[in-house]
């Protein structure tokens, strides 16, 4: 698959597709002759998990470990139940403080209220 296909199917750039190649976060695409890019098949379930461990708020230093295990998939695997229980207790630490911020809000907003009533 060219660069721009992959990119397009992905929802990324083509600069950001580079950057996962030039960091090694994805499979290395095999050069034509002409100097272009083609991307295996594979590159797209990469990227797809590269996506989602994003939106869970993990960092490609932390992706980047776990890539090779979606060709051998191993449900036992310690480190990657580590970096689960870790992403949880992140997680929750962030619930905490959106929660204390939520209440601050609500806080100024009473007060606010309260004011323009008198």
């Amino acid at each position: 698959m060219k660069a721009s296909d992959v990119a397009k199917s992905a929802g990324i750039s083509k600069e950001t597709l580079r950057y996962y190649e030039k960091t090694g976060l994805i499979s290395t695409p095999i050069r034509q002759a002409n100097g272009y890019r083609n991307y295996p098949a594979s590159v797209l379930d990469e990227l797809r998990f590269i996506k989602l461990a994003q939106t869970v708020d993990f960092t490609l230093n932390e992706i980047k470990p776990a890539i090779p295990f979606l060709k051998n998939p191993d449900p036992r695997c310690p480190q990657l139940i580590q970096a689960l229980k870790n992403q949880v207790s992140r997680v929750d630490e962030k619930i905490d403080e959106l929660q204390q911020a939520k209440a601050t809000l609500n806080r100024w907003l009473s007060k606010l209220t309260l004011q323009s009533q008198t």
